[in-house]
């Protein structure tokens, strides 16, 4: 009787470790959707990640010379209210080093979609800078936008009196009318 116990440990002990491994030891690709969601790479995309008091977004932030993505709570994924929360900069949680070159008093006014663009509407407090600092103010803009599912963004601006007018980025390529995209901004790409 012992006999037939050990035969037949040693055969379920056999059935369970060969089973799902491939016989080749080679590498496998993993489906995307079967791979946990933070070790996959940079996403144009985000779960709706809802905690406790709101929904987990991605804000961009400069580190360096590139964007660091940093992860915040807002009460909702409206377009408006996450990028309502990057323009009020970095806060005490936040990694240390980071910054930011969104000029201080940068207001959100409008952000609504027109088909696959979000057209974000600001005061004219973000063309305070220029140059290199301006390209990382709307890289940052463009990189949280479009990881709320946007396919590109185009910005304008509101002046003192109230009229609108469409804006042309520095980026990675010289100004550029919207709708603009991640690869607008390459180089400042997170690592």
């Amino acid at each position: 009787m012992n006999s037939r116990r050990l035969a037949l440990l040693v055969v379920a002990a056999w059935a369970f470790l060969a089973c799902g491994l491939p016989k080749d030891g080679s590498p496998r690709q993993i489906a995307d959707d079967k791979v946990p969601f933070g070790l996959l790479g940079p996403s144009t995309t985000t779960p709706g990640n809802d905690v406790a008091g709101g929904s987990l977004v991605q804000l961009f932030f400069i580190d360096g010379t590139q964007l660091r993505a940093v992860n915040r709570t807002v009460p909702n994924r409206d377009p408006k209210t996450v990028l309502g929360e990057l323009v009020k900069g970095v806060t005490e949680t936040d990694p240390a080093g980071i910054t930011t070159a969104i000029p201080k008093d940068t207001q959100i006014l409008d952000a609504v979609r027109v088909g696959d663009t979000l057209v974000v509407t600001l005061n004219n407090a973000i063309l305070t800078v220029s140059g290199a600092e301006q390209q990382n103010a709307f890289g940052q803009l463009v990189y949280t936008a479009t990881d709320l599912a946007s396919a590109g963004v185009q910005f304008r601006v509101t002046d003192a009196s109230g009229a609108q007018q469409d804006v042309q980025p520095l980026t990675d390529v010289g100004q550029k009318a919207g709708p603009l995209t991640r690869q607008d901004f390459s180089k400042l790409r997170p690592t």
